[in-house]
C-alpha cells in the first residue's frame, strides 16, 4: 500500500478502518494537521486497540498537552 499524502512511497502505517496508509515521513512529523493521524479520532474503530497510529498519534496529543502545561 502506499501513503495516501506521498503516493510515491510505501506505507508503514495503515489505517485499516479507511484502508489509508502513511509512509515514515508522515508518521514521524511532529506537525499534528500534517502527520500520520487518525482520521476519525471521535468515532468508534473496531481496530483501535491495535492500532499503531492510534498509538502514534495518542503520545502526541499527550506530549503536547504536557508542554502546553
Amino acid at each position: 500500500m502506499q501513503c495516501r499524502k506521498h503516493p510515491e512511497r510505501e506505507a508503514i502505517a495503515v489505517c485499516r478502518k479507511h484502508e489509508a496508509g502513511f509512509c515514515r515521513e508522515c508518521c514521524e512529523c511532529l506537525d499534528q494537521d500534517y502527520c500520520c493521524e487518525c482520521l476519525d479520532p471521535r468515532l468508534y474503530c473496531r481496530f483501535r486497540t491495535q492500532c499503531v497510529i492510534w498509538e502514534m498519534s495518542r503520545s502526541r496529543r499527550k506530549n503536547r498537552a504536557g508542554e502546553e502545561a
